[in-house]
């Protein structure tokens, strides 16, 4: 990351509150990015915020260090500010009457985030249960809260006092739009679950799971992706209402209002993709044929350290090659699930994906395959992959004795994926986190073809 300088000649619009007071004004921006190109980005969306209008740029995004600020108490005092928020703008002002005397105002943007309010719409809809069986129905009353990870066999194995580390978002950072995270406790019973199955259709389903270890058996691999599947199908769903109701709440600032907009079209053409893919699995299921699924697994012999379940849309491979445009709503997105799960000895990683995804997902564990050939470590590799996840626990007994300085590489390698005005690096995956996680694969077993 590196922190990027710009200065940008901006207007007041009319819903500022010193509209009247100001000529005219000028944005000084200091930006923590990946890329000159996310930094304008961010620094565009905060100053539409802030109810100003965007003239024309001053100069362009360039690199800085605190050495170039050290004469200039000022801008030393942004560039500070900057490391610990991401971002500062320093806004330095013509008054519209030449009499007033030179002075510093406070910018408060109209609109201020209701964090209150989100969480409680976000709880809402968490709480709003159905049952995402292809046979559910009226007649599916006893909603419950299943797991998305196995609960039983792999949470428990990684869990000290019946908790694990999960993330967490800081409150303190919902001014930013740039999630501040952290790993905090939360005990197993409550961590991971999601109210997307009644409690026959949950225990009918995945018993072969719950009671059991993956062998693997096709039927095993299938309900493990099926049920990542429908827990991101669940969370998607809750995410467009939850999207719907903040778009209606910041009516009064177009920035955040557009941001919010682009946000549901994203969400929305995620949503339609996972529909199909659904539809697909569920046809499987009905039909008790589970071949069409592929799958690539991982097996160690350790005892497990953390535990995952989710999708994942191959954007770009381990090598930093494109493989799919993830806002392209022309085409179908192909995914592929992964999960951790429990063997007899030891634990796998387990990925796992539709037939018709296979012309993405191939090539993605080919890329993989080709980096450890060529020399890189693969227990980096697929830490760095599987610290992607939002649906991810952390064992204690691993996470507590870990330094400083490589917890916060974990998380601020994480709040990258996190912040949705950033955008996505090609080389995400080939790069960062190394040397921390200590994983031995001893075996793979592969089902792609």
């Amino acid at each position: 990351m590196k922190t990027y300088y710009m200065v940008i000649d901006v207007f007041p619009i009319r819903k500022n509150e010193h509209f009247e007071l100001i000529k005219s004004a000028q944005a000084n921006c200091w930006i923590i990015e990946n890329d000159p190109h996310s930094a304008f980005a961010k620094a565009s969306f905060h100053i539409s915020r802030d109810d100003f209008k965007i003239i024309k740029i001053d100069m362009l995004p360039v690199v800085v260090t605190k050495e170039d600020f050290l004469d200039r108490d000022i801008g030393l005092e942004q560039y500070i500010k900057a490391q610990d928020n991401g971002i500062a703008i320093f806004y330095v002002a013509c008054a519209r009457d030449r009499k007033i005397s030179q002075s510093f105002i406070t910018i408060k943007p109209s609109y201020k985030f209701n964090y209150g309010g989100f969480l409680q719409k976000h709880k809402q809809l968490k709480n709003s249960g159905r049952c995402l069986h292809y046979d559910g129905n009226s007649t599916c009353k006893e909603i419950i809260n299943a797991h998305s990870i196995q609960k039983n066999q792999m949470l428990s194995m990684i869990a000290e006092n019946g908790h694990v580390y999960m993330l967490s978002v800081n409150k303190d950072s919902s001014n930013n739009y740039k999630p501040m995270l952290s790993y905090k406790k939360f005990g197993i019973n409550k961590s991971s679950t999601f109210l997307g199955f009644c409690k026959k259709h949950d225990n009918e389903l995945f018993q072969d799971i719950d009671n059991f270890f993956l062998r693997p058996t096709h039927k095993q691999v299938f309900l493990y992706a099926y049920r990542s599947l429908c827990r991101e199908f669940f969370v998607k769903s809750n995410s467009l209402n939850l999207l719907d109701n903040q778009i209606q709440a910041t009516y009064d600032n177009e920035a955040i209002r557009n941001l919010f907009t682009d946000m549901k079209l994203g969400t929305s053409h995620g949503f339609e993709d996972l529909k199909k893919h659904k539809s697909m699995y569920d046809a499987l299921l009905q039909e008790k044929s589970y071949n069409d699924i592929k799958y690539v697994l991982f097996i160690s012999k350790q005892k497990p350290n953390l535990a995952l379940s989710g999708l994942f849309y191959p954007d770009f491979d381990f090598m930093g090659n494109y493989l799919q445009d993830l806002g392209d709503t022309s085409i179908e997105l192909q995914l592929i699930a992964v999960c951790s799960a429990p063997l007899e000895t030891g634990w796998g990683l387990l990925f796992a994906w539709h037939k018709s995804s296979s012309n993405v997902c191939v090539d993605f564990m080919r890329s993989l395959a080709t980096v450890v050939h060529d020399g890189k470590k693969l227990n980096d590799l697929l830490f760095r992959f599987a610290i992607n996840f939002e649906n991810l626990a952390i064992s204690p007994r691993w996470w507590e004795p870990l330094s400083t300085f490589h917890k916060e590489q974990i998380i601020s390698y994480t709040s990258l994926t996190a912040d949705v005005l950033s955008l996505t690096q090609p080389s995400y995956l080939t790069e960062g986190l190394e040397g921390i996680i200590d994983w031995e694969f001893y075996k793979v077993i592969s089902h792609m073809d």
